[in-house]
């Protein structure tokens, strides 16, 4: 059952007293509750009958042997060797923070990982009962994610157990073009971007530091060989370096009034710079990766254009002939 931080207090208390064969009973510990509220303003006093429920409570849900001698008038542990398992109790933020992690790891992550934290915070709400966990809100809590691909969960397992514990891999691994190969892979990062899961790390069949797609693996084997984490490429593992793409310098793009007014809530780049303008906005980038910036500007259809650099306004303008050519052979054929 549930267990209020208030209550945990006077269980360690209560337990305490039986370890010390002090013999308590409803009446005296309830007593010694009303005195710890005056000298340490713990906010614990109580009823004898709280009391009672509590010594039930142990009882019943941590199989205390916990027995009333008469003749003492208390209750006695009929043997010491049970320990209390003391449950961690949270306050209403940090349950927050796990309801919230649990959410979105049941959308991120494949089983069984999923499972795993749907049942630590499963665990963790049988002894908190927050006031802010009522089915309505909770069922109101709403988590879109992008497109996800699929992964096999032995895959991601092996993976995450290779990455948890610094472990090198083996991998039969199938790139964009089909091509399937064999390496020895350290998986320094984990990287869940945009709906797919990639590990960053050093290929030592390779000798240079490769990023995997983890769907794109076929079989994966950990072997006993450790590796040291290197921040180096630890610190690559972001939006920007991941696929250690070209980048370009001084971007800036046009955008229209319309852009303008969403531009800051679907930035282009997290350390974008915004101009406003009569008809729309300037938007600055000191660097960032070339295709995102690209990919970017088309997926705007027309609402976005590049001033600098200025070569890039070639690529964007081969890439649309080249979907107009096709657009127009499709037609032609049907």
């Amino acid at each position: 059952m549930p267990i209020s931080k208030k209550q945990l207090q006077r269980l360690i208390r209560l337990v305490s007293q039986l370890k010390e064969n002090r013999y308590p009973n409803c009446s005296t510990f309830a007593a010694a509750m009303r005195k710890a509220d005056l000298d340490e303003n713990l906010n614990v006093s109580c009823t004898p009958k709280t009391i009672f429920r509590d010594i039930q409570t142990l009882k019943n849900d941590f199989d205390a042997p916990i027995k009333f001698d008469k003749v003492r008038n208390g209750y006695y542990l009929a043997h010491h060797g049970w320990n209390f398992s003391c449950p961690q109790i949270y306050d209403d933020t940090e349950m927050l923070a796990a309801v919230i992690g649990a959410r979105i790891a049941e959308h991120i992550f494949p089983n069984p990982m999923q499972e795993q934290i749907r049942n630590a915070v499963d665990y963790l709400l049988t002894y908190n009962n927050p006031d802010f966990l009522d089915k309505a809100q909770i069922d109101s809590l709403v988590i879109i994610p992008s497109n996800r691909t699929k992964i096999d969960a032995d895959v991601f397992m092996g993976m995450f157990y290779a990455w948890q514990n610094h472990k090198v891999c083996h991998v039969e691994y199938k790139d964009s073009k089909g091509n399937s190969s064999e390496r020895d892979f350290e998986p320094h990062a984990l990287v869940f971007f945009d709906g797919v899961w990639y590990s960053k790390g050093f290929c030592r069949t390779r000798n240079e530091m490769r990023t995997l797609v983890l769907p794109r693996i076929q079989n994966i084997t950990v072997t006993p060989e450790e590796f040291e984490p290197d921040p180096a490429i630890i610190k690559t593992a972001n939006e920007e370096g991941i696929f250690d793409p070209e980048m370009v310098e001084d971007v800036v793009v046009q955008c229209d009034e319309y852009l303008a007014n969403i531009i800051q809530t679907r930035p282009l780049h997290p350390e974008q710079e915004i101009v406003q303008k009569d008809a729309g906005c300037e938007v600055r980038v000191k660097k960032m990766s070339k295709y995102k910036l690209i990919t970017w500007v088309m997926h705007q259809c027309g609402r976005a254009y590049i001033k600098s650099p200025h070569n890039i306004l070639h690529e964007i303008s081969a890439f649309a002939d080249n979907i107009k050519e096709k657009c127009n052979l499709k037609s032609s054929v049907s």
